[in-house]
């Protein structure tokens, strides 16, 4: 499906599902004129290179964009909603954008989806002789752990949403740490966790996965299958989309193919810590230099 109908249909289902007034316009005495800071993600990852190149065009078009680095999704939000928080642009999943608005007791009438970013897909790595090899495995009896970053990222709504959507999910049990080392410690023998989840864009090779896709003999991708996570919008949209994404490993020669489930990613603004003029500048940037920021690499 091309991007721009894409992003029409998904706005379509965050209005839906937000509540009435969300995308009202802010009385212009609520706003105030402030540097413009991107909350983006880890350093080196998918949500930073957007957020740099994001930077990178405004610069050309006359006007300074601030990139801070996050943990994720859920914190991107937490700042862009914070009124003592520079952040007035965050980079988040879809499905940590609609926890975080429907979790709040009041409407939220300053949040508003500026840009579809591309799709997040989920990743699970294994060691090579775990018992993992599908989701359905982390199913069975409790005792599983699961590393994921931050309770403050998109990686623990979107743990937390499927393990709603099925609710055996909840015998294994996240471990909040860092995700890079814990998939080095899948190889080992005596290791703190079983699997490591990660959610961030496919063409991005993180250290994780390059790991995982340089040392098969060490690790293996487990099948996330839909199933129980079939969950449909008012709309009739999937929450996830089921794909088997192709993987590549360093040189690009070599593929692997990995059956999961990926969701979709905004560009998010607060309108009350934008000027005016400031929200012309960012629209007028997504108008016409948007294919620059949204690099499917």
């Amino acid at each position: 499906m091309h991007p721009t109908r894409l992003l029409s249909l998904v706005f379509a289902v965050l209005v839906s599902l937000m509540p009435l007034g969300t995308f009202a316009e802010s009385p212009p005495g609520d706003r105030q004129e402030r540097s413009i800071t991107i909350s983006a993600g880890l350093e080196g990852r998918g949500y930073w290179g957007v957020a740099t190149r994001l930077q990178q065009v405004a610069e050309e078009q006359g006007f300074k964009v601030e990139v801070m680095e996050s943990v994720g999704s859920l914190q991107n939000l937490q700042r862009l909603r914070d009124p003592d928080s520079p952040v007035s642009l965050a980079l988040a999943q879809a499905d940590a954008l609609q926890h975080h608005l429907s979790s709040s007791p009041n409407p939220i009438n300053s949040i508003e989806p500026l840009e579809y970013i591309g799709l997040e897909c989920v990743f699970i790595i294994a060691g090579a002789g775990s018992d993992i090899r599908t989701i359905d495995d982390l199913k069975q009896d409790a005792g599983h752990r699961i590393a994921i970053v931050s309770p403050e990222s998109g990686v623990a709504v979107t743990f937390q949403y499927m393990s709603a959507l099925d609710p055996k999910l909840r015998n294994t049990q996240p471990v909040y740490m860092d995700t890079e080392k814990a998939t080095h410690e899948l190889a080992a023998d005596d290791t703190p966790v079983d699997a490591v989840m990660l959610v961030q864009r496919p063409k991005v090779l993180s250290p994780e996965l390059k790991l995982a896709l340089e040392h098969p003999d060490k690790y293996r991708f487990v099948a996330i299958k839909n199933g129980k996570l079939d969950q449909r919008l008012p709309n009739g949209e999937a929450v996830y989309q089921p794909i088997d994404v192709v993987l590549l490993r360093s040189g690009g020669m070599a593929k692997v193919s990995v059956e999961t489930i990926c969701t979709k990613g905004f560009l998010v603004a607060n309108k009350q810590k934008l000027s005016t003029d400031q929200m012309a500048k960012l629209k007028q940037l997504i108008d016409y230099h948007w294919m620059r920021v949204y690099s499917t690499e």
